[in-house]
């Protein structure tokens, strides 16, 4: 495969597997196995982006935000937090509703370690961003934000 052809490979590649990590989230029943699948492709779509020459800061944010996602859906606080904290670094640059995500992310990773001290922490840098957020849609990581704090309370 070369040039173009294989860009056009990685961008498909990187929403489908993307595509896929969000339908097993939304599974109400996911298994062991689902839960490896999800790790599989969050990598996956994240490498795939990596790869492709148009990516955007953005597509890096949120592939390592998914990353932590996924790991913290699985019960694996460690790698959640490992991928929130490349998430932060990686999103200081990037617009606020970016930065809040990977904060929410670290928020929910540290949720799954137990560390519920530096949740309410997180999630209080997380909150504010909220006053640089604009767009309405984006707003909905308050939502994130506050059902992370209920579920884990």
């Amino acid at each position: 495969m070369e040039g173009e052809e294989k860009q056009n490979a990685h961008r498909h590649f990187s929403a489908t597997c993307f595509k896929g990590v969000w339908d097993l989230l939304e599974k109400s029943d996911r298994s062991a196995e689902d839960d490896r699948l999800l790790r599989e492709m969050a990598h996956a779509s994240h490498y795939h982006w990596l790869e492709w020459n148009n990516v955007e800061p953005k597509n890096i944010s949120i592939g390592l935000w998914l990353l932590s996602r996924v790991y913290a859906v699985s019960g694996d606080g460690r790698n959640a937090a490992l991928y929130a904290g490349e998430c932060i670094k990686f999103s200081e640059n990037l617009p606020a509703f970016f930065f809040a995500y990977a904060y929410e992310a670290a928020a929910r990773a540290a949720a799954v370690q137990g560390n519920l001290d530096e949740r309410d922490e997180l999630i209080r840098i997380a909150n504010s961003q909220m006053v640089r957020i604009q767009c309405g849609e984006e707003r909905g990581v308050q939502g994130d934000l506050d059902g992370l704090r209920e579920a884990a309370s």
